[in-house]
């Protein structure tokens, strides 16, 4: 059913128009591609006009309230990118949002400019030289009566009222407030040493006289930059914006609807007007009688709308006449998305990224009925192959730049140069020209905080990690070795690599290779330490070899199948290992309902308070049926021998009352803090900044809030970090410093290749994994990375490591990706809605050097590290499985197994890929899953990195069954647009630890 609108004329006469006629819509069609290629040659030629179209748009509307002498413009709504709309009541701005416009009133809007007044490039320095302008084009185009002039031109010189502003000014502009709108700040500007005295105007009303008089006010205001400096909003609106005011209201002494449409030749600061003190470049006034088919509000809203869209208010800034305005609307129609009337619910709606997906695909539609009509000549509409180039860029004004041309980046990393090490030459050559900015970025206070924060997480991890080494390698490599090899090798690589951004440590799956290999030199009565001294040599001919013919690039090869295997690999082992680690704590100290203990010398572990004295002895509260102690100083046991515990072993205390259970409490409590904090960061308390800090530092604030809780329990034996004095081995009885290469068979040299083969795939992936993702375009570094540079060097400083015994070294993805997060500046002038995006990365090797010197300074700390339980570590891995979860698609996925398909996310692999295919994905990820767990689990577990070798023929088989597009679903790195959360490190690395 078609809708109909009034539009009134200048004779009075009002004539019915069909809301949807041929005249809006069929002949927008028909003239389409003519239309689009003569805009586009006419912004070709019109090169002197490229310079408007770079300006941002801030647009207000203000609507006209209140009656006779107290009537005003009163700010209702504000555009920067979003709409943010009045609310009334609290006196304060909305939330941001897309504008939802009616789509009657965008016709109403279309046909009220086909019939108003439209002054393009008006000359004009002052509002009254404008309103002057505007009511005799009125006049002259039979849109008023004469006698209407001086009211009209009143009614758009009243004052104007922003929000948070009382009766007696502005908080931010004081008296600026009170002035009349008319008066300009450039006569202000001339002489900012002397007060202007403002003039405000009068106008007689409707009654025949036309004259205007000024009359002057006793009120006076001085120029002050620090107005400026107060307004926040101005932090929001991009360098060099322009306003656009909309005026509309209902006034009683007009007929018929009038509008005005002026661009200014230049912008001019009215101070009055605007709620920013910046230039106003357009003007849009819409006035008409308060009976009226007309909804003033919702047309105040549609072109407001319209100027803050990029497409639009570009051609406004350039066009010549109102048909290129009635053209913009058109294109503004064509490319919107139309919602039926209805009773909607909120799950009815499709996503904004469906929506999105779905506008796009109008657009290329249009692109291609446009190429089909360029092929075909019919009619010949494009003839220069400027015209072709600008029909390839998207529609809708954001354009493509840079790019365009097809050409690749420069030194792609990702490149082959086909010359032996080429890779590893152009890194260097590539970086170290920048090693003087590389130090002079990072003496700032970004790099500083960096730094602070920094120390933090890799203490954190080094004493974690060190503490599990120590538990795989029985003490052979610990919390000492770790701390000085995180510090040594942490400046080393920072001062020489290819990207110091990047954080080296002891990983997750390199601890856990370590503990395969020990058990290989255990079975086979090998020297563990030795073996390692081998494995490390063989590491640096193998990096040399695959770095000499750049095999650093086929790490595209390992594409998300196989990060999120090789992912849920580890975090399923952080998980199976803790639990395994609270177990053996229940079986060293199961939970009796009485503790007798056999050969004792000394009283166990109790409370004091459950002593109780009797008659010359002492009896032990829970133990006082089967334990009976002599005062004078000898211990008797007269309980059944039978059922004596033995209080201590080898490796120390056994058989201790509620060590267990206080066990488990520090471990789930340390977990459940840390987790929450990470929640919180994303949550709506407090602000941006302090729920990044808590977040960011959860691990940290964990292990010493847990710590001080065991401190404080000085009554249960809890089993505490092994930490030597000063700059000893963990284990000084079993090696020095310096680990010996005899004492092996002659063969076993040789037989460490194949170890060190594995070790190499492990330091490969995990390395060139965090250089892809701290190397994001988006993140738009320009020192370049160190993709083949930097492997090299780590296998380098892992040859030192074996010799040392220190524990194995490589990238850290999380902390990586911590860090330069931590130096990442983002946007403090995005509009009011849009996430924040990245404004600048301090490139620099400072901060992870100086982290590197904190953590070896660390060493000073070991009577403070000695008071740490090792169950607050089972929490902390405890924390890095569950948390790494929420960054791998698999295990989203496994929910959807249980799931009706009418629940499933609308996400790209849900609307892409059929319910059985992408079932058939997940499954197949799931049986390479087992197969390594069960590898990891077998006498073979050394072995187990063999596997993601084997997984790439794999994944290249499933091509065969998998299109294009839908492994580009299933297996491509997807932007996170949707979410309304930040993403944390962990779902930011692939690969956790």
């Amino acid at each position: 059913m078609a809708h109909f609108l009034d539009i009134p004329y200048a004779d009075g006469s009002m004539r019915r128009k069909s809301s949807i006629a041929s005249s809006v819509l069929a002949r927008h069609y028909i003239n389409n591609a003519s239309r689009s290629i003569n805009s586009s040659c006419a912004q070709i030629n019109e090169s002197d006009k490229a310079n408007d179209t770079n300006h941002k748009v801030f647009v207000q509307l203000n609507e006209l309230t209140g009656s006779g002498e107290n009537q005003e413009w009163k700010q209702t709504a504000r555009w920067i990118k979003y709409e943010e709309n009045l609310e009334e009541e609290a006196d304060r701005w909305g939330r941001p949002h897309v504008a939802a416009l009616s789509f009657h009133s965008l016709l109403n809007l279309r046909h009220c400019l086909e019939t108003g007044v439209v002054l393009m490039s008006l000359e004009a320095n002052d509002l009254s030289i404008v309103a002057h302008r505007v009511v005799e084009q009125m006049v002259a185009r039979e849109l008023i009566h004469e006698d209407d002039k001086p009211v009209i031109a009143r009614a758009l010189l009243l004052r104007h009222r922003h929000v948070n502003e009382n009766t007696h000014g502005g908080i931010f502009y004081g008296s600026r407030r009170r002035l009349s709108s008319f008066t300009s700040i450039r006569s202000v500007k001339n002489d900012s040493r002397k007060p202007r005295i403002i003039p405000v105007v009068e106008i007689n009303g409707h009654g025949g006289q036309s004259e205007m008089r000024l009359n002057i006010n006793d009120e006076s205001y001085t120029s002050s930059q620090e107005d400026i400096k107060m307004c926040t909003i101005l932090k929001r609106i991009p360098e060099g914006a322009e306003a656009t005011t909309v005026l509309v209201g209902a006034v009683d002494f007009l007929e018929q609807p009038t509008i005005a449409f002026v661009r200014l030749a230049e912008g001019i600061p009215m101070p009055s007007i605007t709620e920013v003190p910046i230039p106003v470049r357009f003007l849009f006034l819409l006035l008409g009688p308060q009976k009226t088919d007309l909804d003033y509000h919702e047309v105040g809203r549609s072109i407001a709308t319209l100027m803050s869209n990029e497409h639009f208010h570009d051609i406004a800034y350039t066009a010549d006449d109102r048909e290129e305005l009635l053209s913009a609307i058109d294109d503004f129609l064509e490319d919107s998305i139309v919602l039926p009337p209805s009773k909607w619910e909120r799950q009815g709606l499709l996503p904004f990224e469906e929506l999105k997906a779905r506008s796009d695909m109008i657009r290329l539609r249009k692109k291609k009925a446009l190429d089909e009509m360029i092929k075909s000549k019919q009619p010949p509409l494009v003839t220069s192959e400027e015209e072709k180039k600008l029909l390839t860029v998207g529609g809708g004004g954001g354009g493509g730049d840079g790019g365009s041309d097809g050409k690749k980046p420069p030194n792609n990393p990702l490149e082959k140069t086909n010359r032996l090490w080429g890779g590893v030459i152009n890194d260097i050559k590539r970086r170290y020209p920048m090693y003087k900015s590389d130090i002079m970025d990072g003496l700032n206070t970004e790099a500083l905080a960096a730094t602070i924060f920094m120390y933090f997480a890799a203490l954190s991890t080094a004493i974690t990690f060190g503490g599990l080494c120590s538990d795989k390698t029985d003490n052979l490599i610990g919390i000492s070795e770790s701390l000085l090899s995180d510090a040594i090798f942490g400046m080393v690589f920072h001062l020489l690599a290819g990207q110091p951004l990047l954080i080296i440590g002891t990983t997750g799956p390199l601890v856990l290779f370590d503990e395969a290999l020990n058990q290989f030199c255990i079975s086979n009565d090998f020297n563990f330490l030795t073996v390692r001294v081998y494995v490390g040599c063989w590491l640096v001919v193998i990096a040399l070899l695959v770095s000499a013919f750049e095999g650093s690039v086929y790490v595209r090869m390992f594409t998300r199948f196989t990060q999120e295997i090789f992912s849920a690999l580890i975090t399923l082992l952080f998980i199976f290992e803790t639990s395994i680690k609270l177990v053996s704590v229940y079986v060293r100290h199961p939970l009796l309902s009485e503790y007798v203990y056999k050969n004792i010398t000394v009283a166990p572990l109790v409370p004091t308070p459950c002593l109780e004295v009797s008659n010359g002895t002492t009896s032990i509260g829970l133990l006082e049926n089967n334990l009976t102690m002599v005062v004078n100083g000898t211990l008797g046991l007269v309980s059944n021998m039978d059922h004596l515990l033995i209080p201590e072993d080898a490796r120390g205390p056994r058989n201790q009352p509620n060590t267990a259970l206080f066990c488990t409490i520090l471990m789930f409590g340390t977990f459940s803090l840390a987790y929450y904090l990470k929640l919180f960061r994303n949550s709506h308390f407090l602000g941006r900044t302090a729920r990044r800090a808590l977040g960011d530092f959860g691990v940290p604030i964990s292990i010493a809030i847990f710590v001080l809780v065991d401190y404080l329990t000085p009554q249960v034996y809890t089993e505490k970090l092994s930490v030597p004095e000063g700059l000893s081995p963990s284990d000084q009885t079993r090696r020095g410093w310096l680990i010996p290469m005899g004492g092996v068979p002659s063969w076993l040299p040789f037989l460490a290749s194949i170890p060190a083969l594995l070790m190499y795939i492990l330091i490969f992936m995990e390395t060139h994994i965090a250089e892809l993702i701290v190397d994001k375009p988006e993140r738009g570094l320009k020192k370049g990375s160190g993709l083949h540079m930097d492997v090299v060097l780590l296998c380098v400083i892992n040859t030192v490591c074996g010799f040392f015994g220190m524990p194995w070294h490589s990238a850290a993805t999380v902390r990586s990706v911590s860090h330069v997060s931590a130096v990442t500046i983002m946007s403090r002038t995005h509009a009011p809605g849009d996430a924040p995006h990245i404004a600048d990365v301090k490139e620099q090797r400072v901060s992870g050097f100086v982290v590197s010197v904190l953590v070896g300074l660390s060493v000073v700390m070991a009577p403070i590290l000695r008071l740490i339980p090792m169950s607050v570590l089972f929490g902390v891995f405890l924390y890095l499985g569950i948390a790494s979860m929420s960054g791998v698609q698999l295990f989203e996925r496994l929910r959807l197994f249980l799931m009706p398909v009418k629940h499933h996310p609308q996400v790209l692999f849900v609307r892409r890929v059929r319910t059985w295919k992408m079932h058939l994905f997940t499954f197949i990820q799931i049986l390479a899953l087992a197969v390594m767990l069960a590898v990891k689990s077998s006498p073979f577990a050394m072995a187990f990195p063999s596997f993601l070798i084997f997984m790439v023929p794999i994944r290249i088989q499933m091509e065969k069954f998998f299109s294009p597009l839908e492994l580009r679903a299933l297996d491509s790195s997807q932007p996170n647009e949707g979410a309304e959360d930040e993403p944390d490190f962990y779902e930011q690395a692939p690969i956790p630890a």
